[in-house]
Order: structure tokens, then sequence, then C-alpha cells
């Protein structure tokens, strides 16, 4: 993974026959707080010892966690919530319309 996102480039080589092929992308990546997942939960006790935390959290490695330029914790949300229906949901045209008049932002400013 660190290779392609520096290079913007992956390399394929099979036999003798080696391909190169552009490869610029965004990377989203999510994982949980900790092994047993309830680091931080408003309701539930996390099981996990330091050890077992620091053994957990090295397994991505320092070069990769530095090239992940925005780090977000999400706390826990109730089914009750998600399917909650007092949001209207938006049409597609309506969407279509919003994300027209960003690109249009964003297309002036660079």
């Amino acid at each position: 993974m660190r290779q392609p996102m520096k290079e913007r480039r992956v390399t394929i080589s099979i036999a003798r026959v080696t391909v190169d092929y552009p490869s610029s992308f965004n990377l989203v990546a999510s994982m949980n707080p900790c092994p047993c997942g309830y680091y931080n939960h408003p309701e539930k006790d996390c099981s996990c010892g330091p050890g077992i935390m620091k053994k957990y959290l090295n397994k991505i490695s320092g070069p990769l966690l530095d090239r992940i330029d925005l780090h977000v914790g999400v706390t826990l949300v109730s089914y009750d919530g998600l399917s909650n229906r007092k949001y209207k949901s938006e049409s597609s045209p309506d969407i279509r319309a919003r994300v027209a008049t960003v690109r249009k932002i964003q297309k002036e400013l660079f």
C-alpha cells in the first residue's frame, strides 16, 4: 500500500513481464478502537489491557499512518437512532443539484 501511494503507480510482475499502471487514489480505512471494540464505549467497559492495546495498534505501520491525513473517532449510534425517520430523506435530483453547486465552487477555487 505504501509504495502505490508514494509513487502513484502499481507495478505488476508476472514471469518475465512487468507492467506499470497509474494509481492515484484516496484511501478510506476504518478500524475498531481496540480488539474487543468497547474502548470509550458509553455503556460497556473495555476488557483489553494496555499490552493488548499496544499490540493491536502496532498492527498498523507508522509510515502508513503518516499518510492518513484525517483521523476521526466515531461514537456509537443506537439502532433506534439510525432507524428514526424524523429526518426527511432527499431526492436524487436535490442531491445532484447540491453536488453540482459544490463542484462549481471547487472548480472556481482551483
